[in-house]
């Protein structure tokens, strides 16, 4: 391959890489564009959230089951403690 011969650039440019003039009027975003620009926004910081360590999930775990236990204590005894009818 030969170094000392480059492809020559073209003085103008491709219509498509060529930018809006001032008089070409202001793009402005629809509701729809925002709306999207959101939701896109929100998934991506809620997918890159930190997750929760091992030890956290034992610790949440282990309180669910705790609860469980009370409640299932306190609807014993009240059960007990209700008038018969």
């Amino acid at each position: 391959m030969p170094i000392l011969s480059a492809p020559q650039r073209t003085s103008d440019l491709p219509s498509v890489l060529q930018h809006l003039t001032p008089a070409d009027g202001s793009v402005r975003q629809t509701f729809l564009d925002r709306l999207a620009m959101r939701a896109a926004l929100g998934l991506l910081l809620w997918s890159t959230r930190p997750r929760p360590s091992r030890s956290d999930l034992e610790l949440l775990h282990r309180a669910r089951l705790d609860r469980d236990a009370r409640e299932r204590e306190w609807e014993r005894r009240r059960a007990l403690l209700a008038p018969r009818l």
